[in-house]
């Protein structure tokens, strides 16, 4: 049995002690593959410095969250990977982390993603969104001490993600086309569920995700700069039938009336999100497909 871990570094020097030094110390073997997303904070000398083990993908530009790691998995796959462990730099796990992941696919059936309890950096809880994607039954059972081994959920964020070679070979990769660096595990986890795969987390595990010391420039929440960020998860759901041809053909009437009125710079908006419809509808009939796709 070989697992890959799949790490993407960008400017991460704070973590990668924990994060690389974690996957050392695992009780279970594991091969890391780093794909460094053009850092500037020597990042790469460090790695192969201190961690001469990783086999280390030097992008010479920001290739991004999913293009990255789907780039990390191709080659796990290549090398005849059995499992992929997609972590983040900012998180590490402990030594039993990636064994117990493992039983969760033996003992449960058609698992495509197995996942830890996510703590926070400093082990004094939950990851701040934790419970939030774990759901009531998760709080009412901590809460009287009756804690399940397994919980099946719709969406677990992808910190620390062990997938399957199955499940990579029916849903594929990340979908780089609607997505470079945020929704692409939302949108991931609508396709395990149209192609009749669980995500499971495992309650006999955990890893800690560093996640409050990562602060947004000024601020600011990355994820709303992106274009049409809320509708390609939402239309991009491939469990709910859209009539986005509809949508466009609207679009396309909306656009003449602000051309004929003269509202040049509205046309040029509307233009956009049909381009937007036109990309979440060729993602959409791709991701129904089983198959490599993306990677």
């Amino acid at each position: 049995m070989k697992i890959y871990a799949i790490i993407v570094t960008y400017n991460g020097m704070h973590w990668y002690d924990r994060c690389l030094g974690s996957l050392r110390e695992s009780e279970t073997l594991v091969d890391t593959i780093v794909i460094d997303n053009a850092s500037s904070d020597g990042s790469v000398t460090y790695i192969k410095e201190h961690y001469p083990e990783v086999h280390l993908i030097e992008s010479k530009e920001n290739l991004g969250f999913a293009k990255a790691n789907n780039i990390g998995m191709r080659k796990a796959l290549d090398d005849g990977a059995d499992y992929v462990f997609l972590l983040n730099q900012d998180a590490w796990v402990e030594r039993n982390t990636l064994t117990e992941l493992i039983k969760s696919f033996r003992d449960n059936d058609s698992v495509g993603i197995a996942a830890p309890i996510h703590l926070n950096g400093s082990y004094s809880g939950l990851d701040l969104n934790f419970a939030l994607y774990m759901g009531s039954k998760f709080t009412s059972d901590a809460f009287m001490q009756t804690i399940n081994p397994y919980y099946t959920v719709p969406f677990i964020n992808a910190a620390a993600w062990l997938i399957c070679k199955e499940c990579l070979e029916t849903v594929g990769g990340f979908d780089t086309s609607l997505f470079r660096h945020y929704g692409e595990d939302d949108n991931y986890c609508q396709r395990l569920e149209y192609h009749n795969l669980q995500i499971v987390v495992n309650t006999r595990c955990t890893i800690c995700h560093d996640r409050e010391e990562r602060k947004n420039e000024g601020g600011k929440n990355l994820a709303n700069q992106v274009p049409f960020y809320e509708e390609r998860i939402y239309l991009g759901n491939i469990n709910f039938e859209w009539n986005i041809p509809n949508k466009i053909k609207d679009l396309k009437r909306k656009k003449l009336l602000k051309f004929i009125r003269g509202k040049y710079k509205a046309c040029k908006t509307i233009e956009e999100q049909i381009g937007y419809l036109h990309l979440i509808e060729t993602s959409r009939q791709k991701n129904k497909l089983r198959g490599l796709h993306w990677l």
